[in-house]
């Protein structure tokens, strides 16, 4: 997939596995002027070739992989948080950016994915209904309005998160109801006694 990538020459950044097999072409850490910012330090940022499992049946007809060596050749940054002591590897096809943009572009995709997995988790936006571009504009926008009325709701009523999720939804198809029965012709305070 990256070579593909590559070869359509769209820009990409990924979290690669610690363990990666590559060979170092170019290493660019030594003429970098920042190697550290706050608790992060960069350990690598090199030009590399990358090994890739090709599939093989054997003749037993079981599969496994040979390794073999790519001659795309990609970017991997490898940095470190000092205070957790974990490492965080990048291979991306961007030789412009420093190794802290790409560390911090990484960063801004993964607040997207928490964004996303919000709107899925707690407001239910579990599939698309369209698939062109002016569809998802919309069906996003509207999540987000619908959050941010909850938000307004929650505070105005002194409500915690799921408890004014729940009341809201009640609230709504209570109102719909009524809605629906004054369109049939029928009176909503027989339905709803209060």
């Amino acid at each position: 997939m990256m070579k593909d990538f590559e070869e359509k020459s769209v820009k990409f950044i990924i979290r690669a596995k610690e363990n990666r097999k590559f060979e170092e072409i170019e290493s660019f850490l030594i003429s970098s002027s920042l190697k550290k910012w706050g608790d992060w330090e960069i350990i690598k940022d090199s030009k590399v070739k990358l090994y890739t499992g090709k599939p093989i049946e054997n003749k037993r007809g079981n599969l496994h992989f040979r390794q073999e060596k790519v001659e795309t050749k990609f970017r991997l940054v490898v940095i470190k948080n000092e205070k957790t002591n974990k490492e965080f590897w990048f291979l991306t096809n961007e030789f412009e950016l420093t190794a802290k943009e790409i560390a911090d572009y990484y960063r801004k995709r993964w607040d997207i994915e928490v964004f996303f997995r919000f709107l899925k988790q707690e407001l239910n936006l579990s599939h698309l209904v369209s698939l062109n571009k002016n569809g998802i504009q919309v069906m996003v926008y509207m999540t987000m309005i619908a959050a941010m009325l909850l938000l307004i709701y929650k505070k105005a009523n002194n409500l915690g998160y799921k408890t004014a999720k729940r009341r809201i939804a009640m609230e709504l198809r209570d109102m719909i109801t009524a809605i629906l029965i004054i369109f049939a012709g029928g009176n909503p305070d027989k339905v709803f006694k209060t």
